[in-house]
């Protein structure tokens, strides 16, 4: 057993006596303190859930940062959380996690994350940057958040929700980190620099390393690496100065000389499948998206 999977068993047992394990209560109103709550949000004329988790040790003297995790298309906030293990992470990192709630039917939940991607989030054109930064104010209200360490995070459909949230929330989040998605808003330009990594498997069949197009969507995406340099562009990265760090098989590469001290990173994941991804071995992809967003501040 490896030292992750240690330490997931340590405090799955502190998460369940606390709050039961996957339970998420219902919103009691006011501010709010540790545990896994179950909040209903309404924006543009549509009610949301959003589930949130407050870290353990929770002090509202102390503002933690905020991270937001974003589904992907036909998942839940549920099945993301239990994807990415983020409100383990949580309780020994220190930070607040809410999983919100994409639009459409049950079943069919998505985000509406660039032209690409995905069912009738994208096809009625939902505002979902507007969501995203109304429930990062509400949860604002009701605890203690720092605003300078506002982070997004998402998978398949969901990363391109975050990715967008890099280009067209830049005043907001600090960092953003995604999983299998590249950028799908590629014309557009952040008004700040802000930090980017991307994980994507290069045996990936849903959405291919090198690009192709959904079934269903009329739009193609581009590839992963295509994506990684169109970031780089964004973020004024000198390209003469790429480091690549090897992990086993798998290998991540990384502008860090970008406009304002930030940075851009690809990790490729030999092998790696979609939504398989957070169990490839070879690259803790919580742990690692986590270490690299909470480095940087706003």
């Amino acid at each position: 057993m490896n030292l992750r999977s240690w330490m997931v068993c340590l405090l799955l047992l502190s998460v369940c006596l606390m709050a039961g394990c996957d339970e998420y209560r219902d919103d009691p109103g006011g501010s709010l303190g540790p545990g896994n709550w179950k909040l209903k949000l309404s924006y543009d004329g549509k009610t949301r859930a959003v589930y949130l988790h407050i870290p353990s040790d929770y002090d509202a003297a102390s503002p933690r940062p905020l991270l937001l995790s974003f589904h992907g298309y036909q998942d839940t906030p549920v099945g993301q959380a239990k994807k990415d293990e983020f409100p383990i992470l949580s309780d020994s990192e220190n930070f607040i996690v809410a999983y919100p709630e994409g639009s459409g039917t049950p079943g069919l939940l998505g985000w509406n994350a660039g032209p690409a991607c995905c069912g009738a989030a994208e096809n009625h054109d939902v505002d979902d940057v507007g969501f995203a930064r109304f429930v990062v104010s509400h949860l604002q209200t009701r605890c203690a958040i720092n605003g300078g360490q506002v982070y997004a995070h998402g998978h398949s459909n969901g990363g391109g929700m975050a990715h967008r949230l890099g280009r067209e929330a830049s005043d907001l989040f600090a960092a953003i980190s995604v999983s299998s998605m590249p950028v799908l808003v590629p014309s557009v330009s952040p008004e700040y620099p802000i930090p980017v990594i991307h994980f994507h498997g290069t045996q990936d069949t849903t959405i291919d390393y090198t690009g192709g197009t959904i079934p269903l969507e009329e739009a193609p995406y581009m590839g992963a690496e295509e994506s990684f340099l169109n970031w780089s562009g964004k973020n004024g990265c000198a390209y003469g100065a790429a480091v690549n760090t090897n992990h086993g098989s798998s290998w991540c590469t990384t502008f860090n000389a970008c406009a304002n001290g930030t940075s851009v990173t690809l990790c490729s994941l030999y092998g790696g499948g979609h939504s398989t991804l957070y169990d490839h071995g070879e690259i803790d992809v919580s742990l690692m998206a986590w270490e690299f967003m909470k480095a940087y501040s706003r």
